[in-house]
């Protein structure tokens, strides 16, 4: 009876091990995350347009909305408060204290010639990552979320290397190992 409840506790054991998923660390992978507890250290001081609450960031620059390319990584830092005139923000550093990632679905009009081919699902999809954000410095700052806009079967969230494209030299992102 031993050797049988040794063999199937084995078994157990080696089946559920098999399941685990293995650690990526690839800067260039989806998989990889930004783990809580790394740094995001602004580096020059970067200013909020008037009635805004986000500045973008797209290929190293920063941008406007309306020149964003969505079908490419872009970033966005967010504040708290919405103000009437410009205001700056100077540089420090932020701690990630949280990560989350969410799906963005948006459905556009889309005209069919036959309803035999007609597509409920979402036609744009973006994986969108929110770095919650914190600094005795810059309290207002809230987040940065980075996106890439795609079709919903080619979408995944953008890869650490990505984010920091994006971000070019605006910032420095130090992971916590």
């Amino acid at each position: 009876m031993k050797p049988l409840l040794l063999s199937f506790t084995l078994c157990t054991a080696l089946a559920l091990s098999a399941c685990t998923t293995p650690v990526v660390k690839d800067q260039n992978s989806y998989l990889y995350s930004v783990p809580v507890g790394s740094t995001l250290r602004l580096n020059k001081a970067i200013s909020i347009p008037a009635n805004l609450a986000r500045r973008y960031f797209q290929a190293g620059k920063a941008v406007r909305k309306s020149d964003i390319n969505i079908y490419y990584p872009h970033c966005s830092l967010l504040v708290n408060t919405l103000l009437e005139v410009e205001r700056t923000i100077q540089p420090t550093v932020f701690e990630i204290y949280r990560v989350q990632d969410e799906e963005e679905l948006a459905q556009r009009y889309v005209q069919y010639a036959s309803t035999f081919f007609a597509w409920d699902g979402p036609t744009i999809v973006g994986y969108a990552s929110y770095y919650y954000l914190r600094s005795a410095d810059a309290p207002d700052v809230r987040s940065l979320e980075c996106i890439q806009w795609n079709d919903p079967v080619d979408v995944e969230y953008l890869s650490i290397n990505e984010v920091k494209k994006s971000l070019g030299d605006y910032f420095t992102l130090e992971l916590k190992d």
